[in-house]
């Protein structure tokens, strides 16, 4: 028999069910388990935590098999630990056969899932709202779940895992997040490319077409790519093609190598298409989720409309 002492807040799993325990109490193996297959029975793996002020936390963890004739043999474990922050369990991964939208509804954007699937963490990007000048989604809304980023730099960086990299450069403002998280992630330095008019030194500048066809400038500092410097180059996303192949002719034109081209997705626009058969290029779309992001429309914002009505897909 374990003993297991909790005070308010009541245990929460990550699925958030609670249990409600007296707080000096007794709890036997066999009733803890069958209480955790009440509250937590479509979960295969979960953990609840129950925070003590002052005291221990008691963490479980349990495996629960679909199959009655298999739950009570599954092994309870209760360790005692120092005071912990409420967290979910280490989330596991496969693919394919993701259904978006079904879990986009039952996913709070800071939630950590338990189990996922490979890429999960795209139908957490929010659909847009406000019309054809802006783009048509937006990506930076999976950075606010902790695993989710960590899950999407971690994707990005697989593919130059062995790879010769020198620098990392981001396209201006949203290639700055995911470029410096790389760089961090790889150890390396961090290059920023910027819009016209943001940098106080002496700069190339390069002419360039967004994807709204808004003629635009961009610039990079001439003191640090040389002859054969690779660059791993990093922008959020590519539409059109036109920004990202203009921060490879200006990394090319003074001398520097493209070891490779990551973003969370390039489009199969003609653009994209010329980026990838050119370049080696990382990205956290599976080929079966493709055609969604060509179409720009997503099964996972069928979610929005109904978790969050005012967030519905107004695209002109």
């Amino acid at each position: 028999m374990l003993e297991h002492r909790v005070t308010e807040p009541p245990i929460v799993t990550s699925g958030g069910q609670s249990a409600h325990f007296s707080r000096r109490g007794k709890l036997q193996q066999r009733s803890l388990m069958q209480h955790l297959l009440k509250t937590a029975n479509s979960f295969t793996s979960t953990e609840l935590l129950g925070r003590a002020p002052g005291l221990t936390v008691g963490r479980v963890l349990y495996r629960a098999d679909r199959s009655s004739s298999n739950r009570d043999k599954k092994l309870i474990k209760i360790r005692d630990a120092p005071r912990l922050k409420r967290r979910s369990s280490a989330v596991s991964v496969s693919e394919p056969g993701f259904e978006f939208s079904a879990f986009a509804k039952s996913m709070d954007v800071l939630n950590i899932p338990t189990e996922c699937e490979k890429s999960w963490y795209l139908a957490l990007m929010a659909p847009n709202v406000k019309g054809s000048h802006y783009a048509w989604l937006d990506p930076s809304r999976l950075y606010c779940n902790q695993q989710a980023f960590k899950d999407c730099v971690e994707d990005l960086v697989q593919p130059f895992q062995n790879d010769t990299i020198d620098i990392i450069a981001g396209i201006d403002a949203m290639g700055f997040i995911l470029g410096a998280a790389i760089a961090h992630r790889l150890g390396k330095g961090f290059l920023t490319i910027r819009k016209e008019g943001h940098s106080c030194v002496e700069t190339k500048r390069k002419n360039y077409s967004d994807y709204t066809g808004q003629e635009k400038v961009m610039e990079m500092r001439t003191d640090v790519v040389k002859k054969d410097l690779r660059i791993l180059l990093v922008d959020q996303w590519i539409e059109t093609g036109g920004t990202m192949e203009a921060a490879i002719a200006l990394i090319e034109e003074q001398g520097g190598t493209i070891a490779g081209i990551a973003a969370i997705c390039i489009e199969d626009s003609k653009g994209g298409k010329r980026i990838k058969e050119k370049y080696k290029c990382s990205t956290c779309v599976p080929d079966h989720l493709q055609p969604q992001f060509n179409n720009k429309y997503l099964e996972s914002f069928k979610a929005f409309k109904t978790k969050f009505p005012d967030m519905q897909n107004k695209s002109e």
